[in-house]
């Protein structure tokens, strides 16, 4: 199923874009082992359900030398903690230092997932369109921004694709280089055919075009209105304000943690659960015909 026949891509701009604030905000703010496990863990299965698995390992081979540096700087350098594992010459190497950093790499993976997923059904057009009657300024900005993203990591896999015939082997760092020079002239240019394009459709003009709006249905209320209240989440309920330091005491994230993490299993399983609905509704429809 195409990701534009979805339940997805036919709610609401302003739906989808609070469900991507919930998500990204809580994932990125709240290290915690629970929350980064599973944003990470749905993040993925949530991606490769309404996109593709080859742009899903492109966005791993981004997000693994981040999250290596993440994992190294704060076991290096870090010296919060109190759970000593073993020394690197007189230097301690703490096990909250460890997890804190095991489960920000984590965190950082996941909303780049999380994204990358909402970028499939958000496009530069949907975004202009909603911003648009509020500042045309934000809304070219922000759409055009949304519409790099994927654009930039399926170019950068399609000049790996092309130079890995003829590239030496042995020079990764001088073929990483190459890569990241390609992309970035070709970037440029993209973004100057861009700049021209605009200017002669019209592009930012005083005059109103006009446009045409969706309508605010029922479960776009909903699931508006449950994105915003999770936001306070982090805030509001104790076992996702306990903190790794300073001492990791893994019994303690599970006390009184039922309703918080059922409320987050529920916001990250949303586009799972109406990928479900919508095989089961189309397996009910074969076989009555």
């Amino acid at each position: 199923m195409n990701a534009n026949r979805t339940f997805f891509y036919k709610l609401h701009t302003g739906t989808l874009l609070c469900l991507m604030l919930a998500v990204s905000s809580v994932t990125a703010f709240c290290v915690h082992p629970f929350v980064s496990v599973l944003a990470c863990v749905l993040g993925t299965l949530s991606f490769l359900c309404y996109g593709k698995a080859k742009e899903w390992r492109a966005l791993c081979r981004f997000c693994l030398p981040i999250a290596v540096c993440i994992l190294l700087f704060n076991v290096l350098f870090n010296r919060n903690g109190a759970t000593v594992l073993f020394y690197i010459g007189d230097d301690p190497v703490l096990l909250e230092s460890f997890l804190f950093a095991f489960f920000s790499a984590l965190s950082f993976c996941a909303v780049t997932f999380w994204f990358s997923f909402f970028c499939l059904f958000l496009d530069a057009d949907r975004i202009f369109l909603f911003f648009g009657g509020i500042s045309k300024n934000f809304a070219l900005l922000f759409s055009l921004s949304m519409a790099l993203v994927p654009k930039t990591l399926a170019k950068y896999a399609e000049i790996k694709a092309q130079a890995k015939e003829t590239e030496d082997k042995r020079k990764k760092l001088t073929n990483l280089v190459l890569h990241l020079a390609t992309l970035l002239s070709w970037v440029l240019e993209d973004s100057f055919e861009t700049a021209v394009s605009m200017k002669a459709r019209g592009a930012l003009l005083k005059k109103k075009r006009k446009t045409s709006k969706r309508n605010f249905s029922f479960w776009n209320t909903l699931l508006s209105v449950f994105s915003l209240m999770m936001l306070l989440a982090p805030f509001v309920f104790a076992p996702l304000k306990r903190s790794i330091y300073p001492i990791f005491q893994l019994d303690a994230y599970f006390q009184n943690a039922f309703l918080p993490y059922s409320l987050l299993m529920i916001l990250y399983s949303l586009p799972l659960i109406f990928k479900g609905g919508e095989e089961l509704k189309w397996k009910s429809i074969e076989q009555k015909n």
